[in-house]
């Protein structure tokens, strides 16, 4: 077995039963499990290939994965759905996944399908263990001990960056809980946590390595915890935690900071333009580009495993097979490639796409079905590779598919679905064999984007805000945004293009789903409440088939859902307090 599928997958040797045996002890417990006495971490990190063991399945329980791929499991959202289906991006027709839950409101601190807290502190207890015994390690260099230390300690702060943006402000753990000291830690403030988190990654970027062979790929390099703390930062700016009138005034200092300063929105700049210029220097990280071809551009840079443009992805499930992990059946459209429902996609985030000539797409309330396809061929090359609608292509072996509802009521094959048509980014390359596919968790494009975002808030209408965000509209192939244009010329302006260069952009890959609630918009109609809309195809007696524009759900909100409760076990065992609201 080569190098790299050791890093791809867990290994079953002697050294990785020594590391279950530690993780036996890191279930939802986590605050009241310390170290057992009859764990041989001395066996773990008697020699360098059990540590690195240990390494990897730190990575295994602390990198995020969006796609779901077994029941029970926290990738994308428990009970076989992705994270957009709960958000205004998509839908899942069927009611029994997860991801309906949230659509409905009915979660809270005894139900949340979306997160496991626990989940969070087996990686970070995994970490700690690993970053307390490294140096024990004999046939090991010292640079290389280092660089292996710093990777633990990205692992560390990306899983307490995992946490926050959850549930505010947590406990900090950055030690081996011990049986004679105490384990039942309470919530740091949000302020202590993005300090904690943002010094833990420049710790670790001092250590890590540009990149790596190509047998390594998936490990963390400088530039993934550049990334976090832009991201983390990026957060920290935004109005849900800075903001002089909070969603929630009761005890602020876990939702967010206790006042509002703009000057956090000059350090999420700052923080995003090292990204940038890491990337175009020692990182040699670039946007995949294709004027040609400006769809198959960005197919690539999301699809391909290993491309330019990833600065970090979870390689745990290098290759998905059409029946295991099933991912397939959870994700593929209705009756494609095993696929048992799909994900739909919503009108509301069709239209955030613009035609290829940069104008807002219309929509009658009716029409006919030549309309419907003209207009959907009219909408940009991004919206071409990512969403699946009747009419269009999926790919050379299914061609063209058409699915409506027959003038007797019945569906045509692939239908139903709720919204415009289904997912189809990540998914097209995919077929009856399986296929390479990699969750992306950074990739340079969100950088450009958090880039702008900062500098308009920090100082408005920028020039680099521009720039920022015409690299990204660019390789789209769509007009670049200019402060000369009616439409773009205020901060208020910019601000909105930019946020929905974010949904276009990023579309599916768990950003709008945490966007909308560190912007606090998530409550505003048709966002996180309210009606969500399709555009649903009817057959008609005559056999003409026309479009309507109609409302498939009506979601609940309520504004204390801006940060998750924490579960009601770990509540009720008295160390923690509750997120405010809940």
């Amino acid at each position: 077995m080569k190098k790299s599928a050791k890093f791809l997958k867990y290994i079953a040797t002697a050294a990785l039963v020594c590391c279950v045996a530690v993780l036996a002890s890191c279930n939802k417990d986590f605050l009241e499990k310390p170290d057992s006495s009859d764990v041989t971490i001395d066996t773990i990190f008697s020699e360098r290939i059990k540590a690195e063991t240990f390494l990897w399945e730190t990575y295994g329980t602390s990198v995020p994965a969006g796609f779901p791929k077994d029941w029970g499991r926290w990738e994308g959202i428990k009970d076989a759905s992705m994270v957009m289906a709960a958000s205004d991006e998509g839908d899942v027709y069927d009611d029994w996944p997860g991801s309906n839950t949230f659509n409905t409101g009915v979660w809270g601190p005894q139900s949340n399908p979306e997160d496991g807290f626990g989940h969070h502190y087996k990686g970070i207890r995994n970490a700690n263990i690993f970053i307390a015994n490294i140096d024990r390690v004999p046939d090991m260099v010292e640079l290389e001990r280092a660089q292996m230390r710093a990777e633990a300690i990205f692992l560390r702060a990306l899983q307490h960056a995992e946490l926050l943006k959850r549930y505010g402000g947590i406990p900090i753990v950055d030690h081996v809980l011990q049986a004679d000291g105490d384990v039942k830690l309470p919530r740091n403030t949000y302020a202590e946590c993005v300090d904690f988190i943002v010094q833990s990654c420049d710790e670790a970027a001092a250590a890590l390595p540009d990149g790596y062979p190509s047998a390594f790929l998936g490990r963390a390099t400088k530039g993934a915890a550049l990334a976090l703390k832009s991201r983390v930062l990026l957060f920290a700016a935004s109005p849900l935690a800075n903001n002089a009138t909070p969603y929630n005034a009761q005890d602020r200092e876990y939702t967010g900071y206790v006042d509002y300063n703009p000057e956090r929105w000059r350090a999420a700049a700052d923080a995003a333009k090292a990204v940038l210029d890491w990337a175009a220097g020692a990182g040699n990280i670039r946007l995949i580009v294709n004027p040609a071809d400006p769809g198959a551009a960005y197919e690539t840079a999301v699809t391909l495993p290993d491309n330019v443009e990833v600065i970090l992805a979870n390689k745990s499930d290098n290759w998905w097979g059409a029946w295991w992990p099933m991912m397939f059946q959870f994700v593929m459209p209705r009756g494609i490639y095993a696929g048992w429902y799909g994900h739909g996609v919503t009108l509301q985030h069709a239209q955030k796409y613009y035609t290829v000539t940069g104008q807002d797409q219309v929509w009658a309330n009716e029409g006919s079905y030549d309309e419907f396809l003209e207009k959907m061929g009219e909408l940009e090359p991004r919206f071409q590779r990512s969403v699946f609608y009747s009419g269009s292509r999926w790919n050379d072996e299914y061609g063209v598919r058409h699915f409506y509802r027959r003038s007797n009521g019945s569906w045509t094959e692939h239908a139903p679905v709720n919204g415009v048509g289904y997912m189809k980014k990540f998914l097209a390359r995919l077929n009856w064999d399986g296929g390479q596919l990699n969750w992306p968790v950074f990739r340079l494009a969100e950088f450009y984007l958090n880039y702008a975002e900062a500098l308009n808030e920090i100082n408005p209408m920028d020039g680099a805000s521009y720039t920022a965000v015409n690299e990204i509209r660019r390789r789209a192939g769509i007009p670049e945004l200019s402060a000369a244009d009616a439409r773009y010329d205020t901060q208020e302006e910019l601000r909105e293009a930019i946020r929905r260069e974010r949904a276009i952009e990023l579309a599916f890959e768990e950003h709008r789903y945490w966007d909308v609630r560190r912007w606090l918009i998530a409550d505003e109609e048709g966002v996180m409440r309210g009606s969500m809309w399709g555009l649903n195809l009817y057959e008609q007696e005559n056999g003409d088939i026309v479009y309507r524009k109609e409302v498939f759900e009506n979601r609940v909100w309520d504004n204390r859902m801006y940060r998750y409760p924490i579960p009601q076990g770990e509540f009720d065992k008295g160390y923690i307090s509750q997120t405010p609201g809940w």
